[in-house]
């Protein structure tokens, strides 16, 4: 039976009706409110929208920050505090008419990508996405890691640098800190400085330097720009090793924006996954790109209103 994928984020809401078998039947977005009524009624409207006409049999919202599962409901929100603490189910049940789960958005896009991604032809899957923040999920003998509360799998948040950067969660040095988007525009900004003849501190000197900038001028050949991609591939790779060790993966699968830098980022981080990894889990773990995009989040939020309990998939019983 179909379902509905809600894709929270701090700027826009994606809701999209999806079949068993993956296909996106249709689509809403919509900017994200940022007043806790406003929200709850914008996200009823577009899930009334979207499965206007539609056999729908549940929803998955997925939503950024810690969530306490057995509540469904958010409990630290950093970029949408209008979400924190709302007793979502309750809420919007009554509203839409259907049966409604809450997940954390990167565990979504997790499964997403075991269901239909980079890691559709395997049973054990590392999954992280670079953009403004660093989440990540994982699946293992093909069921979603949750803990037991829910709040599992937040590998953005990994220490990997006890002293670095202040992290957005407070932490020093997670992983979020020292690889994510937000962490190579810091970057740039600061060896722009320390190389007063790169191009990087030519841009620097007219406006603010953005991520996409750092990967243009490091394919052009500029040394600041490199460097500030070598040392966030660097970083990536050593919370990938961790990662390779605990969890012991087939594929690690890697989204965001980030990656659009390509091995640029990538081949740094598979360099300390060879040597920080032990075997036989590191010769086993495959890094990949991993190829929803977008709408990795509405596929797996969908997925998972399926089978909301264990996030396990069942074959036959999609």
């Amino acid at each position: 039976m179909n379902a509905i994928g809600v894709d929270v984020g701090g700027t826009k809401i994606a809701v999209g009706i999806v079949s068993a078998d993956g296909e996106l039947l249709d689509e809403v977005r919509q900017p994200t409110p940022h007043t806790s009524k406003r929200l709850i009624e914008a996200l009823a409207g577009a899930i009334q929208e979207v499965g206007n006409g539609h056999e729908v049999g549940g929803v998955c919202l997925a939503v950024p920050g810690n969530i306490l599962a057995t509540e469904n409901r958010v409990i630290y929100s950093p970029n949408l505090h209008a979400i924190e603490g709302v007793a979502l189910k309750d809420e919007l049940e009554p509203r839409i008419g259907l049966p409604l789960t809450v997940e954390n958005d990167a565990n979504a896009a997790a499964w997403g990508e075991f269901r239909f991604g980079a890691g559709s032809d395997v049973d054990h899957l590392v999954f992280i996405t670079l953009g403004t923040g660093v989440g990540g999920g994982v699946i293992t003998h093909g069921v979603l890691m949750r803990g037991a509360q829910g709040a599992g799998g937040e590998l953005g948040h990994t220490t990997i640098q006890a002293t670095g950067p202040r992290c957005s969660c407070g932490n020093r040095g997670c992983l979020e800190a020292m690889a994510s988007g937000t962490a190579i525009r810091r970057r740039a900004r600061e060896v722009a400085i320390e190389k007063p003849g790169s191009a990087l501190n030519r841009l620097a000197s007219t406006r603010e330097i953005l991520g996409e900038d750092v990967t243009r001028l490091a394919e052009g050949g500029d040394e600041a720009a490199l460097s500030v991609l070598e040392e966030a591939g660097v970083w990536l790779g050593i919370g990938l090793a961790g990662f390779v060790n605990v969890f012991n993966p087939e594929v690690v699968a890697i989204g965001g924006g980030v990656v659009e830098a390509g091995d640029l980022i990538l081949n740094p981080a598979r360099r300390e996954i060879q040597l920080r990894a032990r075997s036989p889990a590191r010769d086993l773990a495959e890094i990949r790109v991993a190829t929803l995009g977008a709408k990795s989040g509405i596929l797996g939020a969908a997925a998972l209103a399926r089978d909301p309990e264990s996030g396990e998939y069942v074959l036959g019983n999609p």
